[in-house]
């Protein structure tokens, strides 16, 4: 009896323990406030209006697909057609506005506005080959064809590859990756202009206008244009490696390091630059 009470006594601690460490459930850091056919999360079902987005969620649109998604801290991105973002990180302290955001991108276009994090603490977009900034303002991301674009809306943007840090601070300028290195030119201050509009995330789900593709016409056009590989397609459009969603197995060449810190030999401001 007593061997039979103690063994019933262990199990109970056993069961108490696998309690204590299930994880919790996931946090919930933003919604989905307008979207366009079609946004699917993490492989499942599609978002609609007022869907929330929790930590490590992975949201990928199609080749009509827009949407708009709000964090807690009154930071947004808008997501383009044929796009893959993860939200790897957040931590928001609303008393001071600090915390940090990450978001891994592996393919498509989004424009990202910076809020209170990007003001207080750090916001990222990390893509398999690069780590982009965002201090305060607007950036845009484009991953095409085994390259990444920035392009500064407004604000400041930092880029950083393999150790190199780039800080960007003229609206319309950008960075781009080039096999391992740092390029930086005109891009254009709307590059894209399918992100400026608004009937076209209207929320209804209906099928828009844009199509299959994006046209890239205006930044292939810019000074940054013959530096982008996708500026080499034959139609203009997106190629089709970016509707594959791509998944890279390896880190980003970006070192991913603190923004807003700018120092030694492989750091400079664009306009400074050689």
């Amino acid at each position: 009896m007593k061997e039979a009470a103690m063994r019933y006594h262990q199990i109970v601690i056993f069961i108490a323990c696998l309690a204590f460490a299930a994880p919790s459930a996931a946090e919930t850091v933003g919604s989905m406030t307008a979207y366009q056919t079609i946004i699917v999360r993490n492989n499942g079902g599609t978002m609609n209006v007022g869907a929330g987005v929790e930590l490590g969620d992975q949201l990928r649109s199609n080749p009509t697909g827009l949407g708009m998604l709000v964090f807690r801290d009154e930071s947004s991105a808008k997501i383009g057609p044929n796009t893959s973002l993860t939200i790897d990180e957040f931590v928001y302290n609303p008393g001071s506005g600090s915390g940090k955001i990450d978001i891994g991108m592996n393919s498509g276009l989004a424009r990202f506005y910076g809020g209170q994090v990007s003001k207080g603490g750090v916001m990222q977009v990390a893509t398999p080959h690069m780590v982009l900034g965002a201090r305060g303002g607007i950036i845009e991301v484009l991953v095409a064809a085994g390259q990444t674009a920035g392009i500064l809306r407004a604000g400041r943007m930092t880029c950083t590859i393999n150790g190199k840090r780039l800080v960007i601070t003229n609206p319309g300028y950008a960075c781009t990756s080039d096999d391992g290195k740092l390029l930086a030119g005109y891009g254009g201050i709307d590059a894209f202009p399918i992100l400026d509009s608004i009937d076209r995330i209207a929320g209804t789900g209906l099928p828009g206008a844009p199509g299959p593709g994006l046209d890239v016409s205006a930044i292939c056009a810019s000074a940054l244009g013959s530096s982008l590989k996708v500026c080499g397609s034959r139609d203009g459009a997106l190629p089709g490696v970016v509707m594959e969603f791509p998944d890279s197995p390896t880190p980003p060449a970006g070192s991913g390091g603190r923004r807003g810190e700018c120092e030694g030999e492989g750091c400079c401001y664009y306009y400074n630059c050689d």
